[in-house]
């Protein structure tokens, strides 16, 4: 794809993931009235997660149909559960969604939630749009490109670049969420967020690991990790992150792939510092 090809599916992503979040923001006034269910281990579902993945696919199939699909609700309605996505890796083109990145938040009335939109060539990551509703807020990205955020309100677009942050892990807040499924997995991943809590000036849980990686790559976190995420947790985040300047891999330092079973964002200082507590 070309690059003047590339701006101009990313333009029309940005446009339908703005649609979907005045969707989500009609849905969200009449939250008594929602269908939520339950998925196996993995928390809640809502219409309104189901019927904006629909309008999703539907209007990016018009403006790139050559391109497979991986949307989390059509997913988990095929499969019944969040695992066994390595065949969606060899596809060519494939459209990575999550219509809803922090349902129990939306559920709860709070404002903290998301659109995710990923195109992802043979499994990596190219063009990725997030967007906030509550502050109108779109975070855009092209791999080698770089990657920033558009003001829907004001149309003001800045680049999105960290800087050269000197602050390491125990002058920073940083950020992290934990995998719906409990048990064993569970216990280990909060004996990492008491050692990490050790070592860092702060440890937040905000509920969608899509704004908390924008955030980060924002400069307001130091760093953010998570383990049992899904592909349309991290596509489009992952993405964001890396061309902002940011450190992405997983707890073990493997490259960047939204295929992975876990993810560690940071900067030149918090991202090793963090790598050897969640290695250990």
């Amino acid at each position: 794809m070309k690059k003047n090809e590339q701006r101009l599916v990313l333009q029309g992503m940005n446009d339908i993931a703005t649609l979907a979040g005045d969707k989500l923001e009609r849905y969200q006034k009449k939250l008594s009235k929602l269908q939520v269910t339950h998925k196996d281990a993995q928390g809640v579902v809502s219409e309104a997660d189901i019927n904006t993945e629909k309008f999703i696919i539907k209007n990016l199939r018009k403006i790139f149909p050559m391109a497979d699909v991986l949307g989390e609700e059509d997913y988990y309605v095929q499969n019944k559960k969040n695992t066994g996505w390595e065949n969606f890796k060899s596809k060519e083109w494939l459209w990575i969604i999550d219509p809803l990145d922090g349902t129990s938040n939306f559920l709860s009335g709070l404002e903290f939630y998301c659109v995710c939109i990923c195109l992802a060539h043979y499994g990596k990551p190219k063009l990725a749009v997030i967007y906030w509703p509550n502050k109108k807020k779109s975070y855009l990205a092209i791999d080698g490109e770089g990657s920033s955020i558009l003001d829907r309100t004001t149309r003001k677009k800045k680049v999105l670049k960290i800087k050269d942050n000197k602050k390491v892990l125990r002058d920073s807040l940083v950020v992290t969420g934990f995998a719906a499924e409990k048990g064993e997995p569970f216990d280990k991943e909060f004996d990492l967020f008491k050692n990490v809590m050790a070592k860092a000036r702060g440890v937040r849980r905000l509920g969608s690991a899509a704004l908390d990686m924008c955030l980060v790559s924002e400069g307001l976190f130091g760093a953010f990790w998570e383990r049992g995420l899904a592909p349309w947790d991290m596509a489009a985040a992952g993405l964001i992150a890396k061309e902002s300047g940011l450190r992405v891999g997983t707890y073990q330092n493997k490259k960047f792939c939204p295929f992975e079973e876990t993810i560690c964002v940071g900067t030149k200082k918090t991202y090793p510092e963090l790598i050897t507590i969640l290695k250990s």
